[in-house]
């Protein structure tokens, strides 16, 4: 009876080794297979990007080319239109923090230094000596009747 017992061990590690060597080839042939599928994906992304280059040259040029327009446009027409729209706030507000009130909303007032000397406007590039100014024009729309008062 021991025959048998002894038999079935001998067929259970036959089984067992030529699982094992299975399992081994279909490994080893896994491993060859995935490699070629990996090689040949390497291979058709370089063709994509040798094909595809030169239309990703032209797209990021016209990109570049759409964003110096759009500086060139924010440069040319929107910052003199914001300047513009801001004058009468800037010459509202900065002639009082800069201690010159008679100027405060004089469409004339500049107020920029150059150097170490302030140029306050053409006429009067210290500023006016009297707390009036006869050149003195509102930079607001609306308030054309105070130019006259203010004179």
């Amino acid at each position: 009876m021991d025959d048998w017992l002894e038999q079935l061990q001998k067929n259970l590690q036959e089984a067992a080794r030529e699982s094992s060597n299975w399992f081994a080839e279909v490994s080893q042939q896994s491993n060859e297979t995935i490699e070629a599928l990996v090689d040949s994906s390497l291979e058709a992304l370089e063709a994509w990007e040798k094909a595809l280059s030169p239309a990703l040259d032209a797209v990021n040029d016209q990109v570049d080319s759409a964003i110096e327009e759009g500086l060139v446009f924010l440069d040319q027409q929107v910052a003199p239109w914001v300047e513009e729209t801001a004058a009468p706030l800037n010459n509202t507000v900065t002639p009082w923090l800069q201690n010159h009130p008679t100027c405060i909303g004089c469409r004339n007032y500049h107020g920029t230094a150059y150097g170490n000397e302030m140029l306050v406007c053409g006429m009067h590039p210290y500023g006016p000596d009297d707390t009036t100014c006869p050149d003195w024009q509102s930079v607001w729309p609306q308030s054309s009747e105070e130019d006259s008062s203010r004179r």
